[in-house]
């Protein structure tokens, strides 16, 4: 099977009206619970349950059941037989940066690795097969729309062999079965089990990103309280949350989320960035200050929070900073075309002509539309010009 990542969503906050944190993280955040109001998202409404996202059609279910009962089949472990049926009616599947439903998978032949793991899922369920869920640190998926960043992570399903029995004496560290995913990769480097509530979170949190971008804010509150419900630390859903809540508003519950939120997982970049931008808004710059320094010392693999966090310090005039931060994205994502436009004119701001011409002419060659392209173009002819005059 062909390999890419699953989508776990974010949001960025520079970009929508977001937020970041406030004096240093010693004070952050003094309570142990949080504490939510509804009265601004209306009822909660009716929405799919984990049965329906996994649920086939009866059509689905029944071929599906003859290939699982099918006599050249009978002397295959079932957990094999799972993973042949997905390889061959996988040959003609599209990535597509979307989740679906199990049932709409296979009706579509596309969808993300969550759609992939939802429809791996659905068939170990009727073929009575244990299935795990693996995150993996496999080169992620970055992906800029308009006031949205998407971020793919690998997320893998692991069916267990079901003929394997422990030996006496000896410590398996993992029992043996068979991975499904995308283009699989050796260099793929395990990070963590996740759990099936953890793993049915990143759903919701999926259709509330979706929402959000359809600005259909009540739709994605409750899809996000729904997630929360499944994984109550998730600092990405937090993370979201706290946006929703900002955008209808109410931003002394916005401010709470984010405090709960890196009271609990600290070293979250995307949370201390938003929060930090919340702040600036309020005109807490001293506040925000100190977020920024905490973030220069904090390593986060989605380049776009270095990105998001290094237009803010351009925007603020603080151009060392912003060169420190769009260079830790550009480290760790070289193809993004951003991160060397952000670069350039930083650069361009303390006057290294030289670097900024570099930076400029990297972000051409990545630009991925011909209009950022024509753009950056048009720029470096400008620049080449002003540093012949110098």
């Amino acid at each position: 099977m062909r390999l890419q990542s699953v989508a776990i969503t974010l949001i960025a906050g520079a970009l929508l009206s977001a937020c970041s944190t406030n004096s240093g993280m010693d004070d952050v955040g003094h309570s142990s619970s949080l504490t939510l109001d509804s009265d601004l998202f209306g009822e909660r409404p009716n929405m799919i349950s984990v049965s329906e996202i996994h649920e086939l059609s009866d059509e689905q279910a029944l071929e599906f059941g003859r290939y699982l009962n099918d006599p050249r089949n009978q002397n295959e472990p079932t957990h094999t037989i799972v993973s042949d049926y997905l390889q061959t009616i996988t040959d003609n599947f599209t990535y597509h940066g979307k989740t679906y439903t199990a049932s709409e998978t296979l009706d579509k032949s596309a969808g993300n690795c969550l759609s992939l793991a939802i429809l791996t899922t659905a068939l170990a369920k009727v073929a009575e097969v244990q299935i795990a869920y693996r995150l993996t640190d496999s080169l992620p998926v970055f992906e800029s729309r308009g006031n949205h960043i998407r971020r793919e992570l690998h997320v893998r399903s692991f069916l267990y062999d079901p003929t394997w029995e422990p030996k006496d004496g000896y410590l398996v560290l993992s029992p043996p079965g068979v991975t499904v995913d995308y283009f699989p990769v050796d260099s793929d480097r395990f990070i963590r089990n996740i759990g099936g509530s953890e793993y049915l979170s990143m759903y919701y949190r999926n259709m509330a990103a979706d929402a959000i971008q359809d600005e259909n804010l009540s739709e994605a509150y409750w899809l996000l309280i729904r997630s929360l419900e499944l994984s109550p630390l998730s600092a990405d859903s937090l993370n979201m949350l706290a946006i929703v809540n900002d955008r209808v508003g109410d931003k002394s519950k916005s401010e709470e989320i984010y405090r709960f939120g890196i009271q609990n997982s600290p070293r979250q970049v995307s949370l201390l960035r938003n929060y930090g931008i919340f702040l600036r808004r309020e005109g807490r710059s001293a506040e925000a200050e100190e977020i920024d320094k905490t973030l220069s010392r904090l390593a986060d693999p989605n380049p776009f929070d270095w990105i998001s966090a290094g237009q803010n310090a351009y925007e603020a005039n603080e151009f060392r900073r912003a060169i420190g931060f769009f260079g830790k994205g550009a480290d760790l994502a070289p193809y993004l075309h951003e991160a060397h436009f952000g670069l350039a004119k930083a650069n361009f701001r303390l006057g290294n002509l030289k670097i900024a011409e570099q930076e400029l002419q990297l972000a051409m060659n990545h630009a991925t539309g011909s209009t950022s392209r024509k753009l950056y173009e048009a720029k470096l002819v400008a620049l080449s010009e002003s540093s012949a005059r110098q």
